[in-house]
């Protein structure tokens, strides 16, 4: 398959460096210090699954240079999502599919201003996996797996799900349509990335401690009830897995938002606790935890600390 990597941060440039060694023709979209190193000294992932390095890839600025292309791995971070969809364009033919991978709900009918619905297909990715230096991709190798939607048995979904299987450190799996897994990622995505990003604190810290844990779990509460006062399809023990999971992380682990507050980057807090507040609001369902997130960490929403 010919592949682009929109995004070739800590998720996309992992998955697309396992397809390229699997033989795969991989091409990473990237920029800044990031893009001069994979042109320079190629891509390297640190993983307990298997080190890789690749000492040439193909990696630009413009994916115009890349041409049409079979499938699109889409994993900018959202705010970025509107631009990036209208600079791949070149890269979309009519039988192009784009993998989205970011983090939300919304990310779909974003993309679907840009390109027809049908060539969108919906993903969650259950990995840490993040840019250690220009070049560097570290996997913490907690949790690694993909899931994504079937298109009703698609062979080009086929033909992606075949490419992982023969890859090193890949696991896609095609989602039970009957759950929407999209949201039940969300459930515990905003509460892992609103209690890390606003205390600054690993998940480990967090769970240790009978209050900081009892945040946690209300976050977890109230994006499973909105998710429920809306239709969407989950199981009714949602809240009470997703709580369960987020036991079960690496320690020392902080949600990729905590690393961008960290870092002075921007937030995705809009589409996490900023769109669960935006949510309660519409629907009349308070939510004190995802809003009190919110207000803590509006400020440093556009990347840059209050303080200058």
């Amino acid at each position: 398959m010919k592949i682009a990597i929109m995004g070739a941060g800590g998720i996309g440039a992992y998955t697309g460096g396992r397809l390229a060694a699997a033989g795969q023709e991989v091409a990473f979209i990237a920029r800044g210090a990031h893009l001069a190193a994979l042109r320079e000294t190629g891509l390297t992932i640190r993983s307990g699954r298997g080190d890789v390095h690749l000492p040439h890839v193909t990696a630009t600025a413009d994916p115009a240079s890349i041409g049409v292309v079979d499938l699109v791995i889409f994993s900018v971070k959202l705010w970025d999502t509107e631009s990036a969809a209208q600079a791949m364009r070149p890269m979309i033919g009519p039988q192009t599919l784009v993998v989205t991978f970011q983090n939300g709900i919304d990310s779909a009918d974003l993309l679907a201003r840009y390109m027809p619905r049908e060539q969108v297909v919906r993903g969650a990715y259950y990995i840490s996996a993040h840019v250690a230096r220009p070049g560097v991709i570290d996997d913490a190798g907690v949790e690694n797996r993909m899931l994504i939607e079937g298109l009703g048995g698609d062979a080009r979904i086929a033909a992606f799900k075949a490419a992982c299987e023969a890859a090193t450190g890949l696991v896609c799996e095609i989602a039970d349509p009957a759950v929407d897994f999209i949201w039940r990622k969300f459930v515990g995505l905003t509460a892992f990335s609103g209690v890390t990003a606003l205390l600054r604190k690993p998940i480990g810290e967090v769970w240790a401690h009978p209050l900081t844990r009892g945040l946690l779990k209300d976050l977890v509460t109230e994006t499973a009830t909105i998710a429920l006062a809306r239709g969407v399809h989950l199981p009714p023990d949602v809240a009470e897995v997703a709580f369960g999971q987020l036991g079960k992380i690496a320690p020392g682990a902080y949600a990729s938002m905590a690393v961008d507050l960290l870092q002075g980057r921007r937030l995705e807090l809009p589409w996490l606790s900023g769109r669960v507040h935006a949510l309660g609001a519409e629907l009349g369902i308070p939510t004190p935890a995802h809003t009190s997130v919110y207000r803590g960490l509006v400020l440093y929403e556009g990347g840059r600390h209050p303080s200058g």
